[in-house]
């Protein structure tokens, strides 16, 4: 018996005993096994697990919460194998999203200097790396649509340069307002969930199916 095995989904090498990724939950096997309840500590990238951080109180040390409409996790949580859009089973597939949250009172540095609100946005967003499940029909939905995305920014591209090559500003002018919807709508399809916050140990979520939500218990206050 091999002393470890390689998740398909992820790649992060599980220990033989493990019947789902320590990463993103995949199950081995096609085994069905329920989610911990909560996790002992935090699962590093390379597996090793640190000890949840002092001063937190036993049932906030690791799990998912729904609060509201909003789905509340702690950064080590594994969801369960289930479209985090319909609620239809996953069959084994994670969507990994790397996520990053900042307090919306940045944006007021628009407008007065855009240069000074990237920096404070890198140096104070909050990141998290999370894995949705997905169901076939959502996932070949939102690749669609991010390929006719791709293909109407090619095109506004070629429209632009073609015009400026040709002298029409207009055209011109035409093609960049199609970049700009077309960069819009990539960044507006890639997403599947938005972001309510996130801080430096959980993650909320909106824009989650509700019978997936019923599935968790209610935020403690």
């Amino acid at each position: 018996m091999p002393a470890s095995w390689k998740c398909s989904h992820c790649g992060l090498v599980n220990f033989a005993s493990d019947q789902s990724c320590k990463r993103c939950g995949a199950l081995v096997q096609g085994v069905e096994i329920p989610p911990p309840a909560a996790p002992v500590g935090i699962v590093l990238e390379d597996g090793y697990v640190m000890p949840p951080p002092p001063g937190l109180p036993p049932e906030l040390t690791g799990g998912t919460w729904r609060e509201g409409s909003t789905l509340v996790m702690s950064k080590d949580a594994s969801l369960p194998d289930y479209c985090v859009k319909c609620d239809a089973p996953a069959n084994g597939f994670r969507l990994k999203r790397n996520l990053s949250w900042h307090h919306p009172a940045l944006f007021l540095l628009l407008l007065i200097a855009w240069l000074i609100y990237l920096i404070l946005a890198m140096a104070l967003r909050k990141r998290a790396i999370v894995y949705l499940g997905l169901c076939q029909e959502h996932y070949q939905k939102r690749r669609n649509l991010l390929i006719a995305g791709f293909i109407a920014l090619v095109a506004a591209f070629a429209l632009m340069f073609g015009a400026l090559a040709s002298d029409y500003p207009l055209a011109a002018l035409l093609g960049l307002l199609g970049i700009l919807a077309s960069a819009i709508w990539l960044a507006f399809v890639a997403r599947v969930v938005t972001v309510k916050k996130i801080d430096d140990r959980f993650v909320w979520l909106r824009g989650i199916n509700e019978n997936y939500l019923a599935r968790f218990p209610a935020l403690p206050q």
